[in-house]
């Protein structure tokens, strides 16, 4: 399925995102905003109210308890191990200036992802660069556990990929399908040189006010033409879920030349917890290989 439309955000644009108001619409049926309905309970949006929601993500502090506590096959995450053989062929990204040879390779420690000179040079210094895409856009039969199964495994996952050496880079992705093409709606949660930030993934990819509230309204703020053809409306359910496996990493990438290794990590239409961990290993398996081959 083609990729027609791609939203990207950073996680500040996502928040700053979210105190925007919908752009009033000619069309009646575009100017109800299921985002912001109230309920007499949370069952279904996970929270009451939009402002309930959003003083739950300005608040913090609840992601890495609920996260630390989900337990994970230890094997899962260790299976990320033998991707420390794509360390070995280390290659600087430069951009501008002298290249300071020293201080690329004296130094190549976690705490020196990036060395910065005078000439605005800029070295990854040790680190390979990965970027991990999550498809976070699950059905409403999704049991709760299943979400937080999902976060917990790539937060721990991605720990122990940069504890091996990688600069991780950490994407939710949100994509429905209209009229034979796809959407696609990214939040960063993670830049590459940044430290993972627990309540952010745990938001983006366990909470169901996000997938709900924050993910109808960021698709409000669209125009017309897009809110149409993907159902972006109450009467249209905000969107047509697209089926597991249908895109792949080519497919879901924002950059086509970029150089880092990237997981598709796709799970939306599985209602199991081993299933998830077993996906997970899987994709760490091809993966490998793909890596092998094209450093052969």
């Amino acid at each position: 399925m083609k990729i027609a439309h791609k939203t990207i955000y950073s996680w500040e644009e996502f928040r700053s995102a979210l105190d925007k108001d919908p752009k009033r619409s000619d069309i009646k049926k575009l100017r109800k905003y299921a985002s912001h309905t109230e309920t007499d309970d949370d069952a279904w949006y996970g929270t009451k109210s939009w402002t309930e929601a959003v003083f739950l993500l300005d608040a913090g502090g609840w992601g890495i308890d609920r996260l630390e506590k989900t337990e994970v096959d230890d094997s899962i995450v260790e299976s990320v191990a033998p991707l420390e053989e794509y360390l070995t062929e280390y290659v600087p990204t430069i951009a501008g200036g002298m290249v300071n040879i020293e201080a690329a390779v004296t130094d190549a420690g976690p705490e020196h992802f990036l060395e910065e000179e005078e000439t605005d040079t800029v070295i990854a210094a040790g680190k390979r660069l990965l970027t991990v895409y999550v498809n976070c856009w699950n059905h409403n039969g999704i049991p709760e556990e299943c979400y937080f199964h999902r976060g917990a495994l790539i937060y721990k996952a991605i720990d122990r990929l940069e504890s091996l050496g990688f600069g991780c880079e950490v994407i939710a992705v949100f994509p429905c399908r209209g009229n034979g093409e796809a959407h696609v709606t990214y939040v960063k949660i993670k830049e590459f040189q940044e430290m993972i930030d627990a309540d952010r993934l745990c938001i983006s990819m366990c909470a169901t006010f996000m997938m709900r509230r924050f993910l109808f309204h960021l698709q409000e703020l669209e125009s017309d033409e897009i809110r149409l053809q993907y159902g972006y409306h109450a009467d249209g359910g905000y969107g047509t879920q697209i089926p597991m496996d249908t895109l792949n990493d080519e497919d879901i990438m924002i950059q086509k030349d970029s150089t880092e290794l990237v997981f598709w990590y796709d799970v939306s239409g599985l209602t199991d917890t081993k299933k998830i961990e077993k996906t997970f290993k899987k994709l760490i398996k091809r993966k490998f290989v793909e890596v092998k081959e094209k450093n052969a």
